[in-house]
């Protein structure tokens, strides 16, 4: 009788002490997740690349972000708008966090602070940007490849010019310009967003743009006016840009990160976002060459 009661006692304390850890495990708080790392982007005002309007940003280069962001999913992501130049100060000094750019030109310069990811963004380059219209009063200027003689364009006097007072617009351009830049053929105006009211109202014959820009301001302030550019002579390559990050142990990763991305998607999916802010022939002439490069890559 004794030892079926210490039995019977020994199972109520068995089964007391599971039910109590029981109890324990179910009321017990969950283990919070482990925090992501914060990733930075900084973006400047770069339209139309970088559209900000109120708190909505937009444009090919945000839309291009935020195809990347979606696949970092590792990380939590914010924005940060900063000045170019302030931008790639703070990379240089930054010891700690990670801070990245989507629209950056790597320069030697820029290599020894900055890492950065294979080609992301595509751009046709700076181009003569005109009247759709007047497509055939160009054709004189013209080379057999129908890329324009810049040099033939700015000495003559029947054919009136715009460009942005002070900015530079590659070294071939720059090169050719500085010749005629105080000629009374070619006008310097303050303000870029000028330009392309002046060549709806033919006040000008011809303006220099990169072509999604000059797209983006006929937009906003000469929509019924059909636009086009034409290649320079010398100037047709693509320009490349890409995602930089500071030069540190977690930058690194990031950009390894994001290399991995590029290379699973060899077609660059994303580039459409910088086609949609092309007119019809200029994406024609953007897709184009945007296959030889990816051809090139390839092989």
């Amino acid at each position: 009788m004794k030892t079926a009661v210490k039995k019977w006692l020994r199972c109520i304390a068995f089964v007391g002490a599971f039910a109590g850890a029981f109890v324990m495990c179910a009321f017990a708080k969950p283990t919070a997740p482990l925090a992501k790392e914060m990733l930075t982007w900084a973006v400047p005002p770069f339209a139309p690349a970088f559209i900000t309007d109120q708190s909505n940003l937009t444009g090919y280069a945000a839309d291009t972000q935020n195809w990347f962001v979606q696949r970092l999913t590792d990380y939590d992501h914010t924005v940060l708008h900063i000045p170019l130049s302030r931008l790639l100060a703070e990379m240089r000094n930054t010891a700690d966090g990670i801070r990245c750019s989507t629209t950056l030109i790597p320069t030697p310069d820029r290599r020894e602070f900055i890492v950065f990811a294979k080609t992301v963004l595509l751009h046709l380059p700076i181009s003569i940007v005109i009247r759709q219209e007047d497509f055939d009063r160009y054709k004189p200027f013209m080379n057999d490849q129908g890329h324009i003689l810049l040099w033939q364009l700015l000495s003559n006097v029947h054919f009136q010019g715009a460009v942005r007072l002070e900015r530079a617009y590659g070294g071939l351009v720059d090169s050719h310009l500085a010749r005629y830049r105080t000629s009374d053929q070619v006008m310097e105006v303050v303000d870029d967003t000028k330009l392309l009211k002046m060549l709806a109202l033919k006040r000008i014959d011809w303006s220099l743009y990169f072509p999604s820009e000059a797209e983006y301001y006929r937009r906003q302030s000469a929509p019924d006016q059909a636009i086009m550019a034409l290649p320079i002579a010398g100037n047709t390559n693509l320009l490349e840009a890409t995602i930089g990050c500071a030069n540190t142990p977690a930058g690194r990763t990031v950009i390894k990160r994001i290399n991995a991305i590029i290379d699973a998607n060899p077609t660059m999916p994303w580039t459409d976002f910088y086609a949609a802010w092309l007119n019809t022939k200029d994406r024609e002439w953007f897709e184009q060459a945007r296959q030889q490069f990816i051809s090139a890559s390839v092989f």
